[in-house]
């Protein structure tokens, strides 16, 4: 019969005065040692692990050096910084989001600690880990493998912020709305540009007044297309994102295509239906005998950019027949 035991590691982080990391690398992806020599570690099954660690309602203790441990058995506080409240699993390993409280965040604030310290299980014959049971504040770093987490969680913050503006996203397009985006743009680029370089040998080789207006009318083409591939992901991120549009999807694209600018500020200024208290409202339909059959919120869309209720209830119900 296997058996498990708990394995103290540690991880050596940095970060700016006044920065409280939300995410901590707490188990390094593959085999890992420690710094004092034990192990190899495995971290074979990301999703068992996590499944073992964090089931649905249950929340993780960070505390201070172990004082779980190692204070709680003498009978002496071990109070909890904060608590991991989700894990992820990552190219690099499994990441903790932590909800810290007051003296935890303080704590991080001022740079008390440098390092967390995870306590995990083993499988001992194999050094697999098995099950993720709490964290510490530490200052004795023990594993290197650990990603640094001001550079890695500030950063991809920033990035998330960065790609919903390149992209021409609204801003609380979730990373699947992103995803999305990012997709379709790099499908729509990789096309543009194989068949630019057909059209650009093409041109170089013709001399025909017939041919180069062919060709352009071929470009001309190419950059509809481009902007209708903008258009769609533009207005697809925004319904993904909550905006109530979907009934009127190939109307925005329609738009965008010609005046994107003006369509993504008139969509930014919607509500989401993801946002708080909007979910109740989008449910409730007008009294019996309404003949337009529209939601109050969609009602409100209406009347706000002077759509036709009765054109916007015949786009919902040819969607809703065509789905």
């Amino acid at each position: 019969m296997l058996r498990a035991m708990p394995i103290s590691a540690s991880c050596h982080f940095q970060f700016a005065a006044g920065d409280v990391p939300e995410w901590v690398h707490l188990v390094p992806a593959g085999t890992f040692s420690g710094e004092d020599g034990r192990g190899p570690y495995r971290l074979a099954d990301p999703a068992a692990v996590i499944a073992a660690s964090l089931p649905p309602g249950a929340k993780l203790p960070v505390d201070e050096n172990h004082a779980t441990d190692i204070a709680a058995p003498n009978g002496q506080p071990s109070p909890a910084r904060g608590w991991i409240v989700q894990i992820e699993a990552r190219a690099d390993g499994l990441w903790g989001r932590v909800e810290w409280n007051e003296t935890g965040r303080a704590l991080l604030a001022e740079k008390a600690y440098r390092g967390i310290s995870p306590v995990f299980t083993i499988d001992q014959k194999s050094g697999r880990v098995l099950q993720l049971l709490r964290a510490a504040l530490t200052n004795t770093p023990n594993l290197s493998a650990l990603t640094a987490l001001n550079s890695s969680i500030q950063g991809h913050k920033m990035d998330l912020t960065r790609m919903r503006q390149v992209l021409g996203l609204p801003a609380d397009a979730d990373e699947a709305a992103i995803l999305v985006a990012v997709e379709q743009q790099a499908a729509e680029r990789a096309a543009q540009t194989a068949r630019l370089t057909v059209l650009q040998a093409q041109l170089q080789a013709a001399i025909s007044p017939e041919v180069v207006t062919t060709l352009q009318a071929e470009v001309a083409a190419l950059k509809a297309a481009g902007a209708r591939a903008r258009a769609v992901a533009a207005v697809d991120a925004a319904i993904a994102a909550g905006k109530p549009i979907a009934p009127l999807r190939d109307h925005y694209i329609t738009r965008h295509m010609a005046t994107p600018a003006d369509v993504e500020t008139e969509i930014g200024k919607l509500p989401s239906i993801h946002a708080g208290g909007l979910g109740e409202q989008i449910v409730v339909r007008h009294a019996a005998g309404d003949e337009d059959g529209l939601t109050e919120m969609e009602s409100r869309v209406c009347k706000q950019m002077g759509l036709d209720p009765k054109k916007f209830a015949e786009a919902k119900r040819k969607k809703k027949e065509a789905a």
